[in-house]
């Protein structure tokens, strides 16, 4: 594609060197028959000048296709980039969603510790709260033992002192 341009310069450069050369005969007057009627006109210009006239036609064909190419090409761009930005409110939007989520999630975790924490101390105290239950019954179970022991001691010793 990107000979093609140097090629048709190339080719208009040689036309116009022909053209310069053959000039003569290019303006040597003929009869011209157009139909309906006919015109003395040099054929070598009338066709010259077709040829012209076709040239600068396909030219503007071909700017015009490029111009709206170009537009095409720049409203996609606007689009894709319109399009680019959507893409990134909504990773942006679901990145926030995610956030508040992990948030609500990490806050119901530390509530349910802390309310983990706070059984965990009642149980503690009420299991400290047994444990100086029993040590205390044990204490006095045992007292009461040492008493009936000391009583009954007591007890032998006077017998066996009134005995003797």
């Amino acid at each position: 594609m990107n000979i093609l341009g140097p090629l048709i310069f190339a080719g208009l450069i040689l036309l116009g060197v022909f053209s310069w050369a053959n000039w003569s005969l290019l303006t040597a007057p003929g009869t011209l028959s157009l139909a309906a009627f006919s015109v003395n006109a040099p054929l070598g210009l009338v066709l010259l000048g077709a040829l012209l006239a076709f040239v600068a036609l396909f030219s503007a064909y071909v700017l015009i296709l490029r111009t709206a190419m170009l537009m095409d090409a720049h409203r996609h761009a606007r689009e894709l980039k319109a399009q680019q930005q959507l893409a990134e409110q909504a990773e942006a939007s679901r990145l926030s969603e995610l956030r508040s989520q992990l948030d609500r999630e990490f806050a119901q975790l530390r509530e349910a510790a802390e309310q983990s924490r706070i059984s965990l101390g009642v149980q503690v105290e009420g299991m400290q709260q047994a444990l100086r239950n029993a040590m205390e019954e044990s204490s006095r179970g045992l007292s009461a033992h040492i008493g009936e022991v000391e009583d009954k001691l007591d007890r032998s010793l006077t017998q066996a002192t009134h005995d003797k």
